[in-house]
């Protein structure tokens, strides 16, 4: 296997969407087939919680599905409704299992993937195993890795905290990695996760607007403009990044160029358009093969080169 562990957790990221066999060329490493854990919303009854939790020969890696593409994907649409809904749940809350304030949404979806249900294991309980088996036969070391993509990457944030937590488990460490990851929480949450043994990467091309929701005091002046067409406490929101940030180059394609004037004339005409939801804006986002994100992470970054060619 010549791939870093930072490109497989990108992998683990895209095959937390379609759990199924690993593509030859873009190998996890599982010693054996990952945990999948599904979790249903309490209205419609539809799955729009994954995670994937499994071992590697480094340690355990828990991987969750990001946000259901709403195009194009198919995917049942009322599941892929309710999970914009629960994104759209912004509202900063205080929760017990957090320091400061996080997203309403992305920490219910995390209650719901972290605890146990109708006899399947949640989160917790699928790392426990796991460790449990690496202590009996040795083939994964003793070390936490949390990736996801999007809201994917909103959860590893949340479920990193969690993890650092748990007194069984605080002498082993924790790596994240998150692609395109949107904000869990607000300053409070940012600060007491920086205080923490988490190692946190954070992945971001330019060109792309999710890393930079729900808006913050870093958020560009340009993207709280647009925010504020979905409604003035959104604009006003207090959410703030985590982790060392590892940016790509400005996409230069044509298609960026085109959306950026899609773009502007949606904010100059101060209307709605379905012109900013259209592939060439979901490209920017995307972490399939030859993405932005496929080029940046591991290979784009100049002191790596295991994930080269």
């Amino acid at each position: 296997m010549h791939d870093c562990m930072k490109r497989r957790l990108l992998y683990a990221s895209s095959q937390a969407y379609q759990p199924n066999p690993e593509p030859p060329h873009r190998r996890v490493g599982w010693i054996e087939p990952p945990i999948v854990i599904r979790r249903e919303t309490g209205l419609g009854h539809r799955p729009i919680d994954q995670a994937l939790v499994g071992r590697v020969r480094e340690g355990v890696v828990i991987a969750f599905r990001g946000s259901l593409p709403p195009l194009f994907s198919g995917h049942d649409g009322w599941a892929v409704l309710l999970d914009w809904l629960n994104d759209s749940l912004s509202m900063c809350i205080e929760d017990s299992h957090y320091p400061g304030g996080v997203h309403l949404g992305f920490a219910e979806s995390m209650g719901r993937l972290w605890d146990d249900w109708a006899g399947t294991p949640g989160v917790a309980s699928a790392v426990a195993a796991l460790l449990e088996r690496s202590a009996r036969d040795g083939r994964a070391g003793r070390h936490l890795f949390l990736t996801g993509h999007s809201k994917g990457g909103a959860l590893a944030n949340l479920a990193a905290w969690r993890v650092s937590a748990v007194a069984p488990w605080r002498d082993i460490p924790i790596s994240v990695a998150t692609i395109a990851a949107a904000r869990a929480g607000n300053g409070a949450f940012a600060r007491a996760y920086a205080a923490t043994r988490i190692a946190c990467l954070r992945y971001e091309m330019p060109s792309d607007l999710v890393p930079h929701l729900p808006p913050g005091p870093a958020t560009p002046r340009w993207l709280r403009v647009l925010a504020l067409h979905f409604g003035p406490r959104l604009a006003a929101s207090d959410y703030h990044p985590v982790g060392l940030r590892v940016v790509g180059r400005p996409l230069r394609e044509p298609w960026f160029r085109a959306w950026l004037s899609d773009l502007w004339s949606m904010i100059r005409l101060r209307g709605i358009s379905v012109r900013a939801l259209t592939p060439a804006a979901l490209a920017a986002h995307a972490i399939g093969p030859q993405s932005g994100y496929d080029r940046l992470v591991c290979t784009g970054e100049p002191r790596c080169h295991h994930g080269r060619s």
